[in-house]
């Protein structure tokens, strides 16, 4: 008995501190897509951290998908942009620790200048 709750002990001492103190990051994914549904690879998806001012930059992939699989916790600025379309933007993007959220965008086609700014309640 006595050995058993000494490994007990032990087990919790190197498990706990790991797995309650860890900080678990956001995952942020989606796609882009034009206004007729088709998906637009090459796009560049930018989350930008509104407290840090730390920005990331993904692209999408061949089927119009992109993924931020770590952000820290916090708000955030995400926009979309490809040459020859409109620049789409989703403003104060709140994640929390763990979450998981799906946002997608849709481009207009316009002269690269023009931005179109979408603001939402992200309790997704």
């Amino acid at each position: 008995m006595r050995k058993w709750v000494v490994t007990l002990a032990l087990l919790l001492c190197v498990v706990l501190p790991n797995s309650a103190f860890a900080q678990v990051n956001a995952i942020l994914s989606g796609t882009v897509s034009e206004s007729s549904g088709a998906l637009i690879p090459g796009v560049e998806v930018t989350a930008k951290n509104i407290n840090t001012g730390i920005a990331d930059t993904r692209l999408t992939n061949e089927t119009g998908s992109f993924v931020f699989p770590s952000l820290q916790p916090g708000s955030y600025t995400l926009s979309a942009s490809l040459a020859g379309f409109q620049t789409a933007t989703y403003n104060a993007v709140s994640l929390g620790q763990g979450q998981q959220v799906r946002l997608n965008f849709t481009l207009q086609v316009g002269a690269a200048a023009q931005n179109v700014e979408v603001t939402i309640a992200a309790d997704t």
